[in-house]
């Protein structure tokens, strides 16, 4: 496939798809926040201690959705000027799509495993789920890597990972372990809190000092953390890990190369554009031929959705990783990455561009 048809086939395929990102006109207020955020610890102050530890299960759902209110709590004041209540914080992405991932059944035990599915496990993290661990490379190192450069102040007792005897070899669970085995990856994700802790203050208002926050900087290094995450969780469980159905894994493939593209245009990562990728995400896991043809339980935005991660992924597919390689080419311009989403919306309107009442 020739240079001239690669790209015009991209241009065709993420307009449709940013412009669906893009054309939403919801408010902040009418998006969800991930499931049980307000019952999770958000300062480790409220973390509980035993035997003058704090011990926190990466495996269980609420600690995990915690690391995550940590870093978004503690990193807040850097995202002041970029919208109200933290809502411009650029870590919103990561916390909402792995809500996403539980509330959907991505994270459950696909059989009727009474171990597993028994009341004290209620919000146990499956490490067999592909998308499960796939996602801890993406949410582990980060919180890791801010305890490493004391992001979160004086501790007042030792933040200790609980391990999971399951698997136990294809998890790190301190950073000298990740380092040791992912060097690359945790490099990647000190950068973003190095890079906060560097900011200067530019006002000194008591109640809300802004910083010298640049956000296509940080943006940049939020999708990088994630997508060195995705790389090293990937080889470790796409094929040995459970997906639940053909289409269920056909579909992940195609979500995250297709989120790859969004990575390459800096795609902001805040709460109102993080939910603005999220709302067409299936609210269940997918049957060999659901992946074929949407179940007439989705609706027009879940179809949008998986029409358009289907035909991108297999457009790049087809021409052999090109797709993207020329749209990472062309997002290295500045002058690309700010007019891209801006041009989309303006060729395409997707309803006319996919029947959504199709079955």
């Amino acid at each position: 496939m020739g240079n001239h048809s690669v790209w015009s086939s991209l241009i065709i395929l993420l307009s449709v798809f940013l412009c669906f990102f893009s054309t939403r006109s919801a408010t902040v207020e009418n998006y969800d926040y991930p499931y049980l955020w307000d019952q999770v610890p958000g300062s480790i102050e409220d973390l509980p201690v035993k035997d003058d530890q704090i011990i926190m299960d990466p495996w269980d759902y609420r600690d995990r959705l915690s690391m995550y209110k940590l870093m978004i709590n503690h990193s807040a004041k850097y995202f002041t000027q970029f919208g109200i209540n933290n809502t411009g914080n650029v870590f919103w992405a990561l916390a909402t799509f792995y809500g996403k991932l539980y509330v959907t059944g991505r994270c459950d035990n696909p059989s009727n495993d009474l171990v597993n599915n028994s009341p004290e496990k209620e919000n146990f993290v499956l490490t067999k789920s592909g998308w499960s661990g796939i996602s801890y490379y993406v949410a582990i190192p980060f919180f890791l890597s801010a305890l490493k450069l004391n992001f979160f102040g004086p501790l007042p007792y030792q933040i200790e990972l609980l391990p999971q005897e399951e698997r136990r070899s294809d998890f790190c669970y301190s950073f000298d372990e990740c380092n040791a085995s992912y060097p690359q990856m945790m490099a990647i994700d000190l950068k973003i809190f190095e890079y906060l802790q560097s900011r200067e203050k530019t006002s000194n208002n008591a109640e809300n000092p802004t910083y010298n926050t640049d956000m296509e900087t940080i943006i940049h290094y939020t999708w990088s953390g994630h997508q060195a995450g995705v790389d090293v969780g990937k080889p470790l469980f796409y094929d040995k890990s459970q997906f639940y159905s053909a289409g269920e894994k056909d579909f992940a493939e195609s979500f995250l190369t297709t989120i790859e593209f969004l990575e390459a245009a800096n795609y902001p990562s805040d709460f109102k554009n993080a939910s603005d990728i999220l709302l067409g995400f299936p609210h269940r896991r997918l049957t060999t031929g659901d992946w074929l043809i949407p179940g007439w339980d989705f609706d027009k935005y879940e179809k949008v959705l998986l029409t358009a991660v289907k035909l991108i992924s297999g457009i790049n597919s087809i021409s052999g990783g090109a797709f993207l390689n020329i749209w990472k080419t062309i997002m290295m311009s500045e002058t690309a990455r700010k007019d891209a989403p801006v041009l989309i919306k303006i060729m395409f309107d997707f309803p006319e561009f996919i029947p959504l009442d199709i079955n």
